[in-house]
């Protein structure tokens, strides 16, 4: 049975902030029900982020997720949205994807900016995916259908599995996210008719902010530890890296983030 990899990078709104809460779903098929091929695991987690933005009332954030996953067929549910597996061939997997955008920062969380809000957004777009042996690669398309952003983003990632011990699982990822014109704007500026004490800077359009998009590159480690048979250990460390483009902006303060998760989930 091939691997399933669903990342929940979307979290922290597109690469907002630097944790990428990823829980592969590989090795799941061990918890299937022998009856119904079904997979289904609830839990929590609690996570610890930085805040890149200027002004931050806090510069680290914590906070509290529900984690559940629903497996059957092709369908596959979790915090990171819904996957419909369309096609499997061979190493190559192509997925539906309906991902939420949920930024656990904004720069409502800011003394200079506390007037801007970044609400939770629904995205839709395509993910096509390739394993073999230890080793995963995947680019990912999604654009905003909620009208948060109105943007789109591209995500490839790499990524390399290693179990040091019978228990635990590893996995150590790198990769960029391409963010449009509209989507940086929302994640790193300020769009002309937000211009709350401060300049403008609206990608594309506003003078000296870049036009064409912008990249972010990414660096994490996940683990996933099997507590018992039905229960699972899971945890995530991970960092994004801005360039010029984006430090440029008013509203950052960084030029890099990271976030940290742990979490617990258990079959039922």
């Amino acid at each position: 049975k091939q691997k399933r990899h669903v990342m929940t990078r979307y979290l922290t709104g597109a690469a907002l902030i630097a944790a990428a809460f990823a829980l592969p779903v590989s090795a799941f098929a061990q918890y299937e029900e022998p009856d119904t091929g079904r997979v289904l695991m609830l839990g929590a987690g609690a996570y610890a982020v930085t805040n890149p933005y200027e002004s931050a009332k806090d510069d680290l954030e914590l906070g509290a997720l529900p984690l559940f996953l629903f497996q059957q067929g092709r369908l596959t549910v979790d915090l990171s949205g819904v996957s419909w597996r369309a096609l499997e061939l061979g190493p190559l997997q192509l997925d539906a994807r309906l991902s939420p955008r949920i930024p656990l920062v904004d720069p409502d969380d800011t003394e200079l900016y506390d007037g801007l809000d970044r609400d939770v957004g629904v995205d839709a777009g395509l993910r096509v995916g390739a394993q073999r042996g230890a080793f995963s690669a995947s680019a990912e398309y999604l654009i905003d259908i909620s009208d948060q952003s109105g943007g789109q983003s591209v995500d490839l990632n790499i990524a390399w599995s290693v179990a040091p011990i019978e228990r635990l699982e590893l996995e150590i990822s790198a990769g960029a996210v391409w963010s449009d014109e509209d989507l940086s704007t929302w994640l790193y500026g300020i769009s002309t008719d937000e211009m709350i004490q401060a300049r403008a800077y609206e990608f594309g359009v506003s003078p000296g902010a870049p036009s064409g998009g912008v990249w972010t590159p990414h660096l994490g480690v996940q683990a996933r530890y099997r507590l018992t048979d039905r229960t699972l250990l899971i945890g995530g460390l991970e960092a994004d890296f801005y360039s010029s483009d984006i430090t440029d902006s008013p509203l950052m303060a960084d030029d890099s983030s990271t976030g940290l998760f742990v979490g617990v989930m258990r079959r039922f």
